[in-house]
């Protein structure tokens, strides 16, 4: 391997005694101790509770805007508690404020009292203590600007749509008897629990019993005959695809259709296979991707098309291409046509162990590019034969670690402290074109590309390194300790906004079941994807289109966005000085220059960033110190 030579490198060890407490530019004052703060992202209003009232705070003038008291939104009684004996479980794994992804509402709990605010005015949008229920789960509707709330009335499970241009209730439907609420929590209902709107029906899953409602009039049109997990709207509007889990412990599933005329089943029997894992509607048939292999079912009567399942044991992946099909069988990967033909010789190896995690599968170019925890390489699309004859073999205990660079069409990738370019148009594995010195490698979970090189940042370090190899700069800091271990949530946004992997088809996760939709030719028409990594910033933006609320922000919302697009070029690093203080650092991708530093004086500190401006907002007990970008 060729020897890679060094630029002169900027090495920091942060010491306290190089950082002075800078002074707050502006203070928020509170008679009590802020409790908790959370930032909208479509309006930017910080909202924050403190003792019996919730105050909005404008990013960019620093003032309070609004203002709610007990006066607003009532007080905790007695009658309320002893109504029902449950009620503590209701509320206690809730938090004060959640803000409302794709929209400019905020959700309070204070004093027994479930609360939706607007943000951009202060008003309060409902308010529960008009009811005689408690508020167990809500769901936002960003089409329509609606509200469907999942209630508990005494001994009932009820719904009901909640309209959020006047704040009252459209309807109210007691759909059955309520569970114990000692029995589970709000966290798992969350996951259980789903509501879908399509048309004038909604389509609601509580506790494994599937309900369809008129929603004008929140009629009950039909109860499914069996519990089921999870269930999928097909494109024909005719149609549910409904999991259901045989067992709590059990990896065995069963795939069935319902009609939405009535719920009932219109296949004969339901298809019990291992985990299903992906799930294709293409008009008038299902792609059915389950642990050990998949096919196509006829929509109508459930029969398979192809005669031969796709085989591959401990199946992980399917990623549609065009209108094929690359899929991953334990630590091998094969092409398939839409007909369940397969376009390769042989299966091809991708790692060593059929647990190694897959980092990267996907076509650059006319080759498919995979990235796994032991090797990287590529293959060309149409014959399955590897580009390179060696695989780069990667260590799998260190983080791999891809950027995708749209000019060139490659890749850089970082592993056990060495720098790849994957090329598509050179015949023979590339060698590392830099190696560096990471000092807590493990913790590295982000590259970022830039016009002149790369970033690689972890929880407490950050290196810029040139296109030529050449380390730019690094900076590494103590760690902040378990009692602060978190990184800011809006820092995180704040630094990479903007970012993209271009116009490469990312892989599906098997984690995540999901119904894509095709029309009969197979051309994607429309994906139901969850990326769970997806920025708060990005799911709002995406929600924006089809969102009845947002036009009443849009401007606003607008502007923050243009702002955040342009603040990828700094990193926040949460650290610790040798004192034991924390300190929050603002360093520039750029140059490797600490822009900005600040000490906390608490040891489970509170804090916002505002994407678009950059200004800090930091609880200190009776305050919120606000410092202004620097």
């Amino acid at each position: 391997m060729k020897k890679i030579t060094f630029s002169i490198i900027l090495l920091l060890l942060v010491s306290v005694s190089a950082i002075s407490q800078r002074k707050y530019d502006e203070i928020i004052t509170t008679e009590n101790n802020v409790q908790d703060m959370v930032q909208n992202e479509i309006t930017g209003i910080v909202v924050f509770k403190e003792g019996g009232t919730i105050k909005g705070l404008d990013p960019e003038t620093k003032k309070i805007v609004w203002t709610l008291t007990k006066e607003d939104f009532g007080t905790i009684t007695g009658k309320d508690i002893l109504k029902d004996p449950e009620f503590g479980n209701v509320f206690k794994d809730k938090k004060d404020l959640t803000t409302v992804t794709g929209s400019p509402y905020v959700e309070a709990y204070i004093n027994s009292k479930y609360l939706i605010i607007n943000t951009d005015t202060g008003k309060i949008v409902y308010n529960s203590s008009k009811e005689a229920f408690w508020v167990f789960q809500s769901d936002f509707i960003p089409e329509t600007n609606e509200y469907l709330l999942t209630l508990k009335k005494d001994g009932d499970m009820a719904i009901a749509l909640l309209d959020m241009a006047t704040g009252e209730l459209k309807w109210t439907t007691t759909v059955d008897k309520a569970k114990s609420l000692f029995s589970f929590s709000l966290k798992l209902s969350n996951l259980t629990n789903k509501a879908k709107i399509n048309g004038n029906t909604v389509y609601y899953l509580l506790f494994g019993n599937l309900y369809s409602f008129d929603k004008e009039t929140g009629k009950l049109n039909w109860k499914a005959e069996e519990e089921y997990t999870k269930f999928y709207e097909t494109q024909n509007d005719k149609n549910i695809v409904v999991v259901n889990t045989a067992g709590l412990m059990s990896k065995k599933e069963y795939l069935n259709v319902l009609s939405t005329d009535d719920g009932k089943s219109i296949w004969k029997e339901s298809i019990k296979t291992k985990q299903v894992i992906y799930l294709e509607d293409w008009g008038t048939k299902l792609m059915v991707v389950h642990n050990s292999g998949f096919n196509f079912y006829d929509l109508k009567t459930g029969e398979k098309i192809w005669k031969k399942d796709a085989r591959g044991d401990g199946l992980k992946r399917v990623i549609p291409i065009d209108q094929d099909f690359l899929y991953v069988a334990e630590n091998e990967m094969m092409l398939i046509n839409k007909d369940g033909e397969k376009l390769w010789k042989k299966f091809i190896e991708i790692s060593d162990d059929k647990e190694d995690p897959i980092y990267y599968l996907g076509k650059v170019g006319e080759k498919v590019m995979y990235l796994t925890g032991t090797y990287g390489n590529m293959v060309d699309y149409k014959t399955g034969v590897k580009l390179w004859k060696r695989n780069i073999n990667f260590d799998k205990n260190r983080p791999v670690l891809p950027a995708y660079d749209e000019a060139t069409n490659s890749y850089l990738v970082y592993n056990d402290e060495k720098l790849y370019k994957f090329d598509p148009s050179i015949s023979d594995k590339p060698e590392p074109f830099a190696k560096v010195n990471i000092k807590k490698e493990k913790e590295l979970n982000s590259i970022e590309l830039f016009p002149w090189g790369v970033v690689l940042s972890g929880p407490i370090e950050v290196m810029g390194v040139n296109m030529d190899g050449t380390v730019k700069y690094h900076l590494t800091y103590s760690q902040p300790g378990e009692t602060g271990r978190r990184l800011m949530k809006s820092a995180a946004i704040a630094g990479s906004i903007g970012l993209g992997i271009g116009a490469v088809h990312s892989a599906i996760q098997a984690s995540e079941l999901t119904m894509t939709y095709r029309d009969s030719n197979g051309n994607l028409r429309s994906t139901v994807v969850k990326e769970e990594d997806k920025s708060k910033m990005n799911q709002a933006k995406n929600m924006a289109g089809a969102s009845a609320v947002l036009g009443l922000v849009a401007e606003k919302f607008n502007s923050r966005f243009k702002a955040m697009k342009q603040n990828r070029d700094f990193s926040y690093v949460f650290a610790k000085a040798d004192t034991g203080e924390k300190i929050l650092v603002k360093v520039s991708k750029v140059d490797g220059v600490e822009v900005d530093k600040i000490i906390f004086n608490n040891n489970k500190p509170l804090y916002e960033i505002d994407p678009a401006t950059q200004n800090i907002f930091y609880v200190s007990d009776k305050s919120i110190q606000i410092f202004n970008k620097k």
